[in-house]
């Protein structure tokens, strides 16, 4: 980006944003050497050539200090008196000129087209890879360069902001984005991030990769979903025979899990016309329980039964489950007790999140009915074994439970549990 703004007046301008650290024990990196060079894209050597030319002007001293999060301390700079004032008569000549000084000593803040006319093929190459990542990276995931081009945190990490990253992108060839993709993914099995690997393979057109990864990989993945994701997921639109099944289903669960209900639908209706059995019942099982978060109660139970009329063993303690808690909200509590009740008798050496959701769902089932004790009996086992962080439904219940069965201590103190009170400055 061309302007009238030197290397060392940049030096000026970025030190004088840290200047009220100066009395600090602990400071960033952004004012060593290290950090100035990564700050504004120079090299180590050219950022030491300008610091001394500062020094020796009596613009800029030199201190040891504490690096957050480091183990030694390490030379840095601030700007003299002389060097501050230096840095006001730099901003006012800026603004009298026009000159945007913002990008100058910060790449967050490049319009993405002036930044790339000033690159050369390496660098622009540098920059590209970097701007498929959507998450913070390793600096070590790209090729060195001479000048620090990247922002690098303390941490090591490099994060390009959203709006650079697509324009940077729209201006690069469609085969060498997909090259960087595939880098990109190749980092991301180091890091053990399977979502931000299938995400990069789907771009790479690695699909068989994508596909055995979403089959071996599929709770890690779907932990991992958003709507970023979910598209890549969606654009594998003809999966091979042998994962077909794995990857339908976590098309239809992503689409369910992030509300994008007319999607869920669209592979449920390829599921359900499959020639695979298996694929079926997940297929109806899946719009039934899509049904049932559009309260459509009776249709979600048709579905669910479909679902059982396949005749197919798989899925079937989950499909049960299922149509107890659509009969729970349907107000047939003591029909969906039934089901829940049989379930506990065939499936105590069953999966714990499973055995979990059945006493749970026991629990509201009894509370519904103002079977107080044996609401407290089930809510009481699944919360024992619940790996949900948030038991604020437990609490509740549990307090609903204690208030029918008369006893006013117990429901204070779950109802405290639920609602507690807010800290100090709180909303």
């Amino acid at each position: 980006m061309p302007s009238a703004i030197t290397v060392g007046e940049r030096i000026v301008l970025h030190l004088a944003l840290y200047q009220k650290l100066v009395d600090n024990y602990d400071v960033p990196i952004d004012i060593s050497q290290d950090g100035i060079a990564a700050s504004l894209r120079i090299s180590r050597a050219h950022a030491a050539i300008e610091l001394k030319k500062l020094r020796g002007a009596g613009e800029v001293f030199e201190k040891l200090a504490h690096i957050r999060r480091g183990k030694t301390k390490r030379k840095v700079y601030f700007l003299s008196p002389t060097g501050e004032q230096k840095a006001i008569r730099i901003r006012q000549y800026a603004s009298n000129e026009g000159i945007d000084i913002g990008p100058l000593i910060d790449i967050r803040r490049c319009k993405a087209q002036e930044l790339w006319q000033t690159l050369g093929s390496d660098a622009k190459k540098i920059l590209a890879g970097a701007c498929v990542f959507r998450k913070p990276f390793r600096r070590e995931a790209l090729p060195p360069t001479t000048t620090s081009l990247l922002p690098v945190d303390r941490f090591g990490m490099v994060e390009i902001p959203a709006e650079l990253r697509r324009t940077v992108l729209k201006m690069t060839s469609a085969e060498d984005v997909k090259t960087y993709h595939s880098l990109a993914a190749d980092y991301w099995l180091t890091e053990n991030d399977y979502g931000e690997r299938l995400y990069h393979l789907v771009h790479a057109n690695r699909m068989k990769e994508a596909e055995i990864l979403i089959a071996n990989k599929d709770a890690a993945v779907m932990a991992s979903m958003d709507n970023g994701l979910l598209e890549a997921l969606l654009t594998i639109r003809s999966p091979s025979e042998h994962y077909r099944g794995k990857v339908r289903r976590a098309q239809a669960e992503a689409c369910l899990l992030l509300g994008d209900l007319e999607g869920c639908f669209r592979v449920c209706t390829e599921m359900e016309n499959s020639t695979d059995a298996s694929e079926n019942v997940v297929g109806h099982m899946i719009r039934g329980r899509g049904l049932r978060k559009l309260e459509r109660l009776q249709e979600s139970l048709d579905a669910l039964l479909r679902a059982k009329a396949v005749g197919l063993k798989i899925e079937s303690s989950n499909l049960e489950c299922e149509i107890a808690h659509t009969l729970l909200l349907m107000g047939l509590n003591q029909e969906s007790i039934n089901v829940l009740e049989k379930l506990v008798k065939q499936e105590r050496s069953a999966d714990p999140e499973l055995i979990e959701r059945i006493y749970y769902l026991l629990g509201r089932n009894y509370l519904l009915i103002k079977n107080g004790s044996e609401a407290l009996h089930y809510l009481s086992k699944s919360l024992a074994i619940t790996k949900e962080k948030d038991r604020k439904p437990w609490y509740q219940g549990m307090a609903e439970a204690y208030g029918l069965i008369g006893n006013p201590e117990k429901l204070r103190e779950y109802d405290m549990k639920a609602n507690p009170p807010k800290g100090w400055g709180e909303a």
